[in-house]
């Protein structure tokens, strides 16, 4: 499964390092072309809800930190 943010560079590594610490081991992710592009890995389909949900939990977050 793949998520794509649309965000500038800048916050672009901010939001990286900030979901990277609690889901090294299931995702991979990569800023490319103005893109947090996100990849799910090695997930039980059980999980998958688990980890979108909070992706979008923590993106939001995000924003309100650094008002976007």
């Amino acid at each position: 499964m793949e998520i794509c943010i649309s965000i500038d560079e800048k916050n672009c590594t901010a939001l990286y390092n900030s979901l990277i610490q609690d889901n090294d081991q299931d995702i991979e992710m990569e800023c490319k072309e103005g893109q947090l592009v996100i990849k799910i890995k090695n997930a039980k389909i059980s999980s998958i809800y688990n980890l979108v949900d909070d992706i979008i939990r923590d993106y939001e977050t995000f924003k309100k930190i650094y008002n976007l």
